[in-house]
């Protein structure tokens, strides 16, 4: 049967596809798409963003943490010494607990280096010395005996000094008096130049540890003259024993 469009009657129907749709695919959603996507960017960039601040701030409180520690340890470290000479080993002790004997000890080995010199060691020994003093002390001393030494190398002297009595008085605040009575015996080029008696005042306190130092004392005034013309001093003064 012959329909109005098989006739010529009517013009043939063309089927047209939706409005928003090519080939198939719905391109009415692709808006809500974009959109959808450009907010999961944004919320994973904004996530990454706290993440970086969390790890910084972690970070930071991980380091200020570490050096509130260490100057803690530091500060703690500081009401600790090494008794024993010689021993890299530490031996914990107070200004209170250091006894009388490590006390003298120390002195008796500065006296040594101070008053057992002659042409050959004088720098050596003085430079030693020069090494357990204050920093003030120390400028004061090797300004001080600058003359003494070309002295001592210019006439070949040798020196030295016997201790023959010694009292040490300590402080609560890690600080140590020691007054030695000593006898000072002098040669030039092996002649005898007599002797001496003498007084030395020697101030020291305790100070933290430093590997590789013998005492754990420093020097902090020191003041040497004969004995009949000695006045004490709590203050650093000559030690050339001119």
């Amino acid at each position: 049967m012959l329909t109005a469009m098989d006739k010529g009657i009517e013009a043939a129907q063309v089927a047209t596809p939706p409005v928003g749709v090519y080939r198939g695919v719905d391109l009415r959603i692709l808006p809500k798409f974009i959109a959808f996507k450009a907010a999961m960017l944004k919320h994973n960039l904004t996530l990454q963003y706290l993440l970086v601040i969390h790890l910084a701030a972690f970070a930071l409180n991980f380091a200020f943490s570490r050096y509130e520690i260490h100057g803690l340890q530091m500060k703690l470290r500081e009401k600790e010494y090494i008794l024993a000479p010689g021993v890299m080993d530490f031996t914990p002790a107070s200004p209170q607990s250091v006894s009388d004997s490590y006390v003298v000890n120390a002195a008796m080995t500065f006296l040594g280096m101070l008053g057992n010199v002659n042409a050959a060691n004088i720098d050596e020994q003085y430079k030693r010395l020069a090494s357990f003093m204050s920093p003030e002390l120390s400028i004061q001393f090797e300004e001080e005996a600058r003359e003494w030494r070309e002295t001592v190398k210019a006439e070949n002297i040798s020196e030295i000094l016997r201790v023959t009595d010694r009292e040490v008085v300590s402080t609560d605040d890690g600080f140590y008096k020691v007054t030695a009575i000593a006898q000072r015996e002098r040669y030039s080029n092996a002649e005898n130049l007599g002797h001496v008696d003498e007084i030395v005042e020697m101030t020291m306190r305790l100070v933290p540890p430093v590997k590789g130092k013998e005492w754990f004392l420093e020097i902090t005034s020191l003041k040497r003259g004969r004995a009949d013309g000695f006045k004490p001093s709590t203050s650093g003064g000559k030690a050339n024993g001119k």
